[in-house]
């Protein structure tokens, strides 16, 4: 069995740039690829693993970004760390980013049932009080760190019960499996990001002081009618959270 089919066997629905990311990162985590050593030319390592060089060089982009790698002109690359410098890795600035983001993380589901809206949560989310929701909540982590950098909670409309019925664990965007579920579109995210004291029972939850300060993100996805077909909640503490944009002159 070649590289790229053993890759292409672990998740479809990553891209194998991602997929080839992640197998550098475990063998950089391992020691297989030791702090300090170069990584062979991009040909040599597109030949070994069995993809296009325009692949390894946008799986090597990825590890660049969490500070794993960097690229020394007339050296090559070179392996920087064996960790990666995950609260640099959030960028979610459109669609493409938070299918990566979901493809890069995973949650593991510790609750899932349904939910009946009332007061400020009815409010906040936008919807009649009374109204039902599948409700999912648990830590999420970056793939192969044991830490959970966010804990997630999850609001769906019901529509979307057959997605989640057998899922223990989130390795993909939710609103993509959403939307060829339903073959409703998700044409709008509204995101906010808001400084917070972690409630309690998130902290106890994670492993955290008490009134630890951090972040809540919340997201609505609109379907093409208006429609919410998700809410989701993520609360990350200070530390483990990193915003950055790149912006260049017209």
């Amino acid at each position: 069995m070649t590289e790229i089919t053993r890759c292409q066997s672990e998740s479809t629905n990553t891209p194998l740039y991602l997929q080839i990311a992640h197998k550098l990162e475990r063998q950089i985590v391992s020691g297989e690829r030791a702090v300090g050593s170069l990584l062979p030319p991009e040909a040599e390592l597109a030949v070994q693993l069995g993809v296009s060089r325009h692949t390894i060089r946008q799986a090597i982009q990825q590890l660049r970004q969490r500070g794993m790698l960097a690229a020394r002109k007339g050296v090559g690359t070179r392996v920087e760390s064996a960790r990666p410098q995950w609260r640099d890795r959030f960028r979610d600035n459109n669609r493409d980013d938070l299918f990566e983001f979901a493809s890069e993380t995973e949650m593991f589901i510790r609750v899932k049932e349904r939910r009946e809206l009332r007061g400020k949560l009815a409010t906040e989310i936008g919807c009649r009080p009374g109204k039902s929701l599948l409700y999912m909540e648990g830590p999420r982590h970056f793939i192969n760190e044991p830490t959970p950098f966010c804990w997630n909670e999850v609001y769906l409309d019901p529509i979307a019960e057959p997605v989640i019925r057998d899922m223990d664990i989130q390795r993909s965007s939710l609103f993509h499996l959403v939307e060829a579920h339903t073959g409703e579109r998700i044409v709008d995210i509204q995101q906010e990001i808001r400084a917070v004291t972690i409630a309690p029972e998130i902290c106890t939850k994670m492993g955290l002081p008490q009134d630890t300060i951090g972040l809540r993100i919340t997201r609505r996805y609109l379907s093409s009618g208006g429609r919410l077909m998700e809410y989701a909640i993520q609360t990350s503490p200070a530390d483990s959270f990193a915003y950055r944009t790149h912006i260049q002159a017209a």
